[in-house]
């Protein structure tokens, strides 16, 4: 019996820990963490534990499929006929419509290889902006508004950070059931002293373990964020000489703060005016504090302004770029700070990035070696607007790679008639059965994390290396492998082979 033990990286949350997986016979049977990996130094959740179970699971797709008309049902093709007719299709539309009639929504569990060629493809060859990621649902506000407050998309800060800490403030997050090692690890340095703040519209487990639990009304955390930094200053728990050397605007902020005061916030928010000071002065007392978020923050209509309001609190205070103090935004997929590198959404381009930047373009036109003027100048509209526009015919065929947005994306209705009135429908998945699919004109078979070698990006911006572990199932590729024979056959085989 051939058996063998491959190092590599739970394909769940942003997290990012390293994991060992004993294969036999081709099957992975068990796996465990890696005690020398600086994530979770061998401790894993269900989540970690589990994950070998996906890829023996039934319903794969092992070969590709055609729709030859909207009514049938689609039927098996090789995958190399397969890849020439999405190659052929696309050129054709291309071609007679333009970049603009091309759009592209690929998702943040994808390879950052297989990321960084779709956007090659998209911005540079085919010159469409219209390529949006799964990641605008869920990463996006918290990714503009670390540019907006400090300058690039990243967190500036590590897991380190966890052991260092004096203090914890965790809003909009239930770190105890999403981000488990985390989770765990901030735990120990609470039991070792450290204070919990945990701000949350439902009692969560996270809240549980909170010294101060604010039970705050859905959607009003800007209006806390402001208030705290109003008591911040009142208490004169401000850093005045890091203010002074580090920061810009400062003059206008008394001004702005001063209609948080804690009874207005209190009346917003439906929390204790007593709470709310007791948070400020919990902060102002804390020699390192960090702050850790994810989707109650971001997924706002504001979710861009509620990450600048909490940076605001970390610059006014000084608490940033040192040890265990920092705004820390958690990811939610295994690889959507790595496309956020790759500029996979929006105007961005690889290496932080951006269309909107003349330097940035020319630099990667120069590195892709296509003409100057090549990438577009301004950005697509969005995740919303995309299938809005292909609803209306605007954009008339999509490649959606590594996500399901019929499942995930709000107002599915719209997704839907945008599905159907495309000309055609491109989807690269592992598994046959998904909603998306189902409105499929061509369905190429991907292969799963353990199944093929990449490289992807945690949420303290770690590059982990996932090993293949066992062979994929029937003509299944890796998802760049895909991307870049397609690329070859629609005429751009110098950049892609």
């Amino acid at each position: 019996m051939a058996s063998s033990s491959v190092k590599s990286v739970c394909p769940y949350c942003g997290v990012g820990c390293g994991i060992v997986m004993q294969v036999e016979d081709n099957r992975v049977i068990k796996v465990v963490g890696d005690k020398t990996h600086p994530s979770n130094f061998g401790r894993l959740c269900t989540k970690g534990t589990t994950c070998g179970q996906a890829i023996a699971e039934s319903g794969r797709m092992e070969s590709a499929y055609i729709r030859h008309q909207r009514s049938h049902e689609p039927v098996r093709a090789e995958m190399d006929a397969a890849i020439s007719e999405t190659a052929r299709r696309l050129r054709g539309i291309l071609d007679r419509d333009g970049p603009g009639a091309l759009a592209f929504y690929v998702s943040g569990q994808m390879s950052l290889e297989a990321q960084y060629l779709a956007n090659k493809l998209a911005k540079g060859f085919m010159r469409t902006a219209n390529i949006e990621s799964n990641s605008r649902l869920c990463m996006a506000s918290a990714g503009s508004g670390y540019k907006l407050s400090l300058g690039a998309d990243g967190p500036p800060g590590s897991y380190d950070d966890l052991d260092k800490a004096d203090l914890f403030f965790v809003i909009g997050a239930n770190m105890a059931d999403c981000h488990p090692i985390l989770f765990l690890r901030m735990m120990d340095r609470v039991k070792a002293g450290a204070k919990l703040i945990v701000v949350d519209p439902r009692r969560s487990a996270t809240a549980d373990k909170a010294g101060l639990f604010l039970q705050i009304k859905p959607g009003t955390d800007l209006a806390l964020l402001n208030g705290l930094l109003h008591l911040l200053v009142k208490n004169g728990d401000t850093d005045a000489d890091f203010i002074a050397s580090f920061t810009q605007g400062w003059d206008v902020m008394p001004d702005f703060l001063a209609e948080y005061a804690p009874a207005y916030v209190a009346q917003i928010t439906g929390l204790a005016e007593a709470d709310i000071r007791q948070a400020a002065r919990m902060i102002g007392a804390a020699p390192e504090w960090m702050s850790c978020w994810t989707m109650g923050l971001n997924q706002s209509t504001h979710g861009t302004w509620n990450t600048n309001a909490l940076c605001n609190l970390h610059l006014a205070t000084g608490a940033i770029c040192r040890p265990g103090s920092g705004p820390f935004s958690l990811t939610g997929q295994p690889n959507a700070m790595g496309g956020r590198e790759m500029g996979y959404m929006g105007p961005g381009l690889p290496g932080q990035r951006s269309v909107l930047v003349d330097a940035d373009r020319r630099f990667i036109e120069d590195l892709w070696r296509i003409p100057e003027g090549s990438i577009p100048h301004m950005p697509g509209g969005g995740t919303i607007d995309l299938f809005e526009q292909m609803r209306e015919g605007v954009i008339k065929a999509c490649w959606i790679i590594c996500t399901n947005p019929v499942a995930s994306v709000a107002n599915r209705t719209t997704v839907i008639d945008a599905l159907k009135t495309a000309e055609l429908v491109i989807t690269q998945d592992a598994f046959l059965d998904t909603e998306t699919n189902r409105y499929a004109d061509i369905l190429l078979p991907g292969a799963l994390w353990a199944e093929a070698e990449g490289v992807m990006i945690n949420s303290e911006r770690n590059l982990n290396l996932t090993q293949k572990a066992v062979d994929a199932p029937g003509q299944a590729l890796p998802d760049w492998q895909i991307i870049a024979r397609v690329a070859c056959e629609m005429g751009f085989a110098d950049a892609f082979s």
